[in-house]
């Protein structure tokens, strides 16, 4: 019920009583950075120009599905005419008129001559058949994983320039660098290659670097577009080039498409429709194809009547699917797409005489200079070592290692087994740097080579560097790993933050793949189906515009066919798949929730308002700029009324991805669309759009997250308590689980927070803020408002001192605010205040309700004056948070209440305890308990107090501890003189008392002599240890072991470290024969508490909120907090299951000692 807290709170029991072992490296010396918005200008173009691509291909995957379907549909048809004819296909002449044309227009060519045939072109013949028979299904599946992979590639492009511009900065500062990817793009930019004519033999020559991702949407282009099988006589588009690198030969009968055999591997050649006596089939037009003279493709006339003869509409055919598929082809070429980012990192940083490359590659692509052309060339080389091909990664990681190289990439195929760490025993003792160019998919390849770089016995830790490019579904990539680093540390180490996720990696705000996205995700969804007018999202300008373009040209097209547009709206048979899918999608939307804008728009477009119509007269010169622009947001403005919003825009551009209200909704073979196949979606669309229907979506997951926090249904982990200070107090001490388990106690702490933050602190943070932005080159102006820009994002908001300068309501002082924007690509911004601290809030909250709203914040930018009004303000909140010294202006000291120690094997009966079921509160308010952690600042008044034995019973024991541990009434206090007791350990732990028996001639000599007959000369430092530890036992056997003084200062006496542990009697609150408040049952089980507060805390919290309780002192109900709500109910259900007080614990021991004649404690000497 308590979420990832809870394991981490078991898991941190388990290693606390033995039972869980997990070790891993501190991260403590490691440096890590978040470096985000890594593309330029040409790769945003590059990306946007290659999502219009993938965008005109989604719309022809539906047609090509259809055809596949028809044509499977067909031959099932042939199939079961056979089957019940029983002619076993042997007399085709028997079929109907349309099989046999069906037959006719897709008889395969190749299937003439198969056993003389070289193997080469058998198989690119298979791989053909294969591409024309596959199922739409496959077809599908395809298109989305190449879809996927192709714009991961670009991400990782996009990031390569940067990357290589900081591993040359990091060489030149002193360090080395370790640049970390996952793959090596080997496979697609081999296949690539082999297009382009490489042979593994004799190897190639290039003008430039093969393109990966280049490769592979050429493949799908092939894939979706197979050629139908060659007409005999026509020779094949020279673009489709086999396997072997040749053009095809005039004397082959080879038809299409050549492809990798690797994609086909496991395919078995289908022989369902060969023909024995095909060869001599003539056609219908009674020739034989053979007797044709061989034309080239572009040479086909689309004249033919088709009608005439099958053979015709098979060479009319074949010509305008070559030329869709060249217009394809052509289209990609003019892309530039990125070659592979491994080639170039290796190129571009000194080539392989300077880069240790640890990858699983066998072959790879090197630039020299080809001295014969004077220029520079690209050769596919295997990677060749001193030994075998699998010692090369270890003679690279020596070089590396030994300082011969001071670069090194690392794949996933090295992440393991591989130390590249600054090890002192070797050469290269430089820092590392390492570059983090693409994330893993799962959380322990990530630690996993991380762990490349740092390791045991290194002189530095590693500087971690993680790019994130300005691509807004590249979150789906980071997203993966957040979550899963989250619960490994969780798991393992008892502490999410153990793996560096969320204070170090940067990477908390990735992890969106979990419950409360897939909520968002859904709400997100229904409300764009139902382009509900409430929306979290305004529409930008630029795309409202360029959405009503479209409403309207769609429109004005259904207007001219005449009769009711409304019934026009419905798609034609004769249509395209893919504009059926089209005009149906506009006529759900039209129709459905947006009818109110379509008879808006339609009245416009009869009016000639189309905005389609102006943009025509604005490209023909009918109309200018000037003059077009404002009868745009004439009816931009009167179409935001008729319901024009961010939801009617999202409808239409998911879309063109291919998320429907149909392929979203659950069914009996569908489940719903998951986050991760939503940002891979998001992927496809242009660089504008995916970044507001990215921050859509995280809008939504916020608001998702706010109302959990509100329900008490969030699972925060372990949060840490932090403030100007914090102190605990002494803790309340209680023994709950009776004779189950004795020396088991819970612990109740009362912590004292201070909350604000001074001047000095705010000062700091200012100006660090200030920095980062100089660094980053983005320093909003102070008049930033956060208006819509042209490319839909909002102006940032400019770091620093902000003040509310309404003097009417502030009489004190004026309200002043330090905001900090934390980068473009966050949608955060911390907001620090001197009474209450730091806290986050979305930007949109920021403006909408700070800067923009009632507050009406203005920056100060006179900074001393800042830094004064700031320091007023913090005095005058020195008070309790109860207190307000102004409107709206509460104090900075807070109390809260935490349940430690051993609470893990009573946590059900505590949860039972707070009856968070039956509670009668409103579901905004927060019930459920939280997991904190605790680190102290300060000393507690009453630890102080203990410390130097204040009125406490401990105090009482220690108030003459100085006189009684002195001999010599001249003592200097501090100096060591002869006769003061000490105490030294030895092994076994046993520790031996003595005294200093001489004062050695040379300054700061002592000789010490203790109990085992030992004389031990000590220096000044040595005796004042030996001092306090012979102080430290004593109190441990007079306050727990409850010693005699005169024993426990008796240097004859042997102790054992935990000894006093050993022999402790734990005292009861409860004297002997005193009765128990009744309305305080805890007290039934309370005892002293006299050890140390422990450097951290981490334990169970209650929200502050009262709860009635029943009182018989008070014949009523009264509220009491709610922690002391838990306590009281706890202690009185453990009474009426015959717990066994602290009393009748402390009797029980005594009888026992008694009986065994063993009450000794200690053994003196």
């Amino acid at each position: 019920r308590l979420g990832t807290g809870a394991m981490e709170l078991h898991a941190m029991h388990l290693k606390s009583i033995g039972a869980l072992c997990a070790r891993t490296l501190s991260y403590e010396s490691c440096e890590f950075e978040l470096v985000e918005g890594v593309s330029d200008d040409k790769v945003r173009r590059l990306y946007n120009r290659a999502s219009e691509i993938w965008t005109d291909l989604h719309a022809q995957l539906v047609d090509q599905c259809r055809k596949l379907n028809r044509r499977q549909e067909m031959e099932v048809e042939i199939d079961r005419w056979r089957a019940l004819s029983g002619k076993g296909g042997e007399e085709d002449e028997e079929l109907g008129e349309e099989m046999r044309h069906h037959m006719d227009l897709h008889c395969d060519s190749d299937s003439e001559s198969e056993e003389e045939e070289d193997v080469k072109i058998l198989e690119e013949r298979r791989l053909r058949r294969m591409y024309r028979k596959r199922k739409s299904k496959f077809l599908r599946g395809l298109f989305w994983s190449a879809h996927q992979r192709f714009f991961r590639s670009l991400c990782i492009a996009s990031k390569v320039d940067k990357a290589i511009s900081m591993a040359k900065t990091a060489v030149d500062d002193g360090h080395c660098c370790v640049i970390g990817l996952q793959s090596t793009g080997e496979a697609r930019a081999k296949g690539a290659a082999l297009a382009s004519g490489y042979n593994e033999n004799d190897g190639g020559v290039f003008d430039e670097f093969v393109s990966a991702p280049n490769e592979d949407l050429k493949r799908i282009i092939l894939m979706m577009f197979p050629l139908p099988p060659k007409p005999k006589g026509v020779i094949a588009p020279a673009f489709l080039a086999p396997v072997n690198g040749k053009d095809e030969r005039p004397s082959s009968t080879d038809d299409d498409i050549s492809a990798s055999p690797e994609d086909a591997r496991g395919q078995r050649r289908s022989r369902r429709y060969k023909n024995p006596k095909s060869k001599r089939r003539k056609l219908s037009c009674g020739k034989s194809a053979r007797a044709r003279r061989r034309v080239p493709w572009d040479e086909i006339s689309l004249d033919l009547d088709v009608t005439k003869s099958v053979e015709n509409e098979r060479l009319v055919n074949y010509r305008k699917a070559a030329e869709k598929v060249k217009k394809y082809l052509d289209a990609v070429d003019e892309l530039e797409l990125p070659p592979n980012p491994l080639d170039r990192l290796l190129n571009e940083l000194g080539g392989p005489d300077k880069v240790a490359e640890l990858t699983g590659r066998k072959i790879r692509q090197i630039q020299r200079c080809d001295e014969s052309k004077g220029r520079m060339v690209v050769s596919y080389e295997k990677r060749r070592g001193i030994g075998r091909f699998d010692q090369i990664n270890i003679e690279e990681k020596e070089n590396f290692q030994s300082g011969r190289k001071v670069v090194a990439i690392l794949s996933e195929a090295a992440s393991t087994g591989i130390s590249l760490q600054a090890d002192r025993r070797v050469g290269n003792q430089r820092r590392r740097v390492h570059i983090t160019l693409e994330l893993p998919w799962s959380a322990d390849k990530a630690i996993q080579q991380l762990g490349r770089t740092h390791r045991a016995n290194q002189r530095s830790g590693p500087m971690y560097k993680f790019l994130i490019s300005d691509v807004g579904g590249e979150k789906r990539f980071a997203t993966a790993v957040a979550k899963r680093l989250a619960l490994l540390g969780a798991l393992t180490q008892g502490d999410r933050r153990a793996t560096g996720q969320s204070s170090a990696l940067g990477l908390g705000g990735f992890d969106m793949d979990n419950k409360f996205g897939k909520k968002a995700l859904s709400t997100m969804l229904t409300s764009i189906w139902d382009c509900s007018s409430s929306t979290l999202t305004d529409a930008p300008e630029s795309h409202a515009v360029e959405v009503l373009k479209l409403i309207d040209s769609h429109l004005g097209a259904v207007i001219e066919e005449g009769e009711d547009w409304r019934d026009n709206l419905a798609p034609y048979d004769c249509d395209k798949k893919s504009e059926q899918t089209f005009y149906s999608m506009m006529e759900s939307l039209l129709l459905g929730s947006c009818s109110q804008l379509a008879e808006n728009r339609v009245e416009a477009i009869k009016q000639g308002k189309s905005v389609a119509k102006y943009f025509v007269y604005l490209e023909d010169g009918t109309e200018t700029k000037e003059t077009i622009k404002p009868k745009i947001d004439e009816e931009l403005n009167a179409a935001k009324e008729a319901g024009l919003n961010f939801n009617v825009m999202c409808f239409i551009w998911l879309f063109d991805v291919g998320v429907t209200h149909q392929s979203t909704s659950s069914g009996k073979n569908r489940v719903p669309l998951s986050v991760p196949k939503f940002l891979n979606r998001c992927l496809g669309m242009n660089l504008s759009r995916q970044k507001l229907m990215t921050d859509h979506f995280l809008k939504h997951l916020e608001k998702e997250v706010s109302l959990a926090k509100r329900a008490g249904e969030y699972d925060h982990g372990i949060k840490t308590v932090s403030g100007h200070s914090v102190v605990v107090d002494k803790p309340r001490s209680f023994c709950f689980r009776g004779l189950e388990e004795k020396d088991e106690r819970c612990l109740l702490y009362k912590i004292n927070v201070d909350r604000g933050m001074n001047s000095d602190t705010a000062l700091e943070l200012y100006n660090e803020a200030k920095g980062l932005e100089g660094d980053a080159g983005d320093n909003p102006t102070a008049t930033s408002t956060g208006r819509w820009l042209c490319d839909g994002q909002r102006e940032g908001i400019s770091s620093g001192f902000y003040i509310d300068r309404r003097h009417d309501i502030f009489k004190e002082v004026p309200r002043i605010f330090l905001i900090i924007n934390q980068g473009r690509t966050s949608r955060k911004c911390v907001v620090i205040r001197p009474n209450e601290g730091k806290k986050t809030y979305s930007k949109d909250w920021v403006l909408g309700k700070l800067i923009n709203g009632a507050a009406q914040l203005s920056l100060c930018t006179d900074v001393p004056q800042a830094i004064e009004t700031w320091q007023k303000e913090f005095v005058l909140a020195d008070r309790p948070s109860s207190e307000e010294y102004q409107r709206y202006c509460h104090g900075r000291h807070e109390e809260r209440f935490l349940f430690g120690g051993s609470i893990i094997p009573i946590l059900n009966k505590i949860l039972v305890s707070a009856n968070l079921d039956g509670l009668n509160v409103a579901k905004k308010d927060t019930t459920m308990p939280s997991i904190v952690r605790v680190e102290p600042s300060g000393k507690s008044q009453q630890s102080h107090a203990k410390t130097n034995g204040g009125n406490s019973k401990e105090g009482e024991y220690l108030a003459n501890t100085s006189v009684m541990l002195s001999f010599n009434g001249n003592d200097i206090p501090g100096t060591p003189t002869v006769g003061q007791n000490v105490a030294h350990e030895m092994l076994g732990s046993n520790i031996l008392r003595g005294i200093i028996t001489k004062c050695g001639n040379q300054r700061g000599s002592y000789v010490t002599q203790f109990t085992d007959g030992c004389n031990i000369v000590m220096n000044t430092t040595e005796v004042i240890k030996a001092k306090e530890l012979f102080e430290e036992e004593f109190r441990k056997l007079v306050v727990k072991a409850k010693v005699p003084r005169a024993d426990a200062l008796s240097i004859g006496m042997t102790s054992a470290v935990n000894s006093a542990d050993q022999g402790a009697t734990h005292i009861p609150i409860l004297a002997e024969g005193e009765n128990h408040n009744t309305d305080e049952y805890e007290r039934l089980f309370e005892e002293e508490y006299d050890e140390e507060v422990p450097k951290v805390l981490v334990g169970l919290e209650f929200p502050k909120r009262f709860l009635h309780w029943y009182s018989e002192i008070a014949s009523g109900h009264i509220q009491i907090p709610f922690w002391k709500f838990v306590l009281r109910k706890l202690a009185e259900k453990l009474r009426e299951e015959g717990a066994m007080t602290s009393r009748e614990l402390l009797n029980l021991k005594k009888a026992e000692q008694y009986k065994g004649k063993n009450h000794t404690v200690v053994v003196c000497g």
